[in-house]
């Protein structure tokens, strides 16, 4: 199974909550959903969008 955008960010945003660090959840992930399904650059940009605050979700269709 592969994940959409949101599917990544909604995983990344819950690890960001829970108190885990962007180098744990970039691990965390790719030992569930494969080898390479995140990079760490996207975690650490969405880890600095949620420290400013933004934490909002697109609406689902």
């Amino acid at each position: 199974m592969e994940l959409n955008r949101e599917q990544k960010r909604l995983l990344m945003l819950h690890e960001y909550k829970v108190g885990t660090n962007a180098a744990d959840t970039v691990r965390r992930m790719n030992e569930a959903w494969g080898e390479g399904s995140v990079g760490k650059p996207a975690v650490y940009d969405y880890f600095k969008e949620f420290k400013a605050g933004n934490e909002g979700l697109p609406d689902n269709p």
